[in-house]
């Protein structure tokens, strides 16, 4: 005769407190479509009220050990709350990138003296440089050396109203990738970000980031990215998706077209 076997209490309170955590998520999530301002009182539910609650269960179930069963039953749901969190912050975002394969005319090479009309842009300074992204009233140009064979370049934000250069800076090569959002332009190379509020000019100070920008170094680039930031100031952004667009081995590509324009 095959015996069943009964759960246990603390089994009970981690299924029951990770369903809850599991509900508190796809709340968030799915129901109400990630609202920045409620991310601290989900998260205040799915990791704290949520293990506590399944603790509080066990400890009560539990006719011997209770403080074990609270800290065993609280701790499990804890960790599949955070497990959960890092693969929807962390890992699923990858599924959603979208890349362009660059052509063999990127070659690393610039063979164009005049840049193309819409993509040319003159710098305070009467130098001219390539517009990579911009929205009504903000404008990312990159300065390329096309002699050296590195192709260093100065990157800078602008504001279109006066021409005021806000930020810059330099990079020893020519891969840029630039995503804007209503208040932050976000400025790659080789895959190190840089998150500069686009009113002042200042880099935004991050508490913690979650992303998975690519190098843009294997033949490819990527026109999408998905970037979740916890700041200094308390403000967060939860998965936005953002459009790069970008230069790379004396290409332009568009993040909106996914075109990729000779320079």
């Amino acid at each position: 005769m095959v015996s069943k076997r009964k759960i246990t209490p603390i089994q009970l309170s981690i299924l029951i407190g990770s369903a809850t955590s599991i509900v508190f998520g796809f709340l968030y999530l799915v129901v109400l479509g990630k609202p920045l301002k409620a991310f601290y009182l989900f998260a205040l539910l799915a990791f704290i009220v949520a293990p506590v609650s399944a603790g509080v269960l066990s400890s009560q179930r539990s006719s011997t050990h209770k403080t074990k069963a609270f800290f065993a039953s609280g701790s499990a749901v804890f960790g599949i709350a955070f497990l959960l969190f890092f693969f929807i912050y962390a890992i699923q975002i990858r599924f959603h990138t979208v890349t362009v394969t660059l052509p063999a005319a990127c070659d690393g090479t610039y063979t164009s003296v005049n840049r193309p009309a819409d993509l040319a842009y003159t710098l305070p300074d009467g130098s001219r440089g390539i517009s990579i992204s911009e929205d009504a009233n903000t404008v990312v140009v990159a300065k390329i050396d096309t002699i050296q064979p590195q192709h260093p370049s100065e990157v800078f934000l602008i504001r279109k109203g006066d021409g005021k250069i806000l930020w810059n800076t330099d990079f020893q090569n020519d891969n840029v990738a630039v995503a804007m959002d209503q208040d932050t332009a976000y400025i790659f190379n080789v895959g190190i970000g840089y998150f500069i509020d686009k009113q002042t000019g200042k880099p935004i100070h991050t508490l913690m980031t979650m992303d998975s920008y690519g190098t843009n170094t294997l033949g490819y680039f990527e026109t999408s990215g998905i970037i979740s930031s916890w700041n200094a100031d308390g403000s967060v952004k939860s998965l936005p998706y953002l459009l790069f667009s970008g230069v790379v081995r004396g290409c332009y590509i568009s993040g909106d077209s996914q075109s990729v324009t000779k320079l």
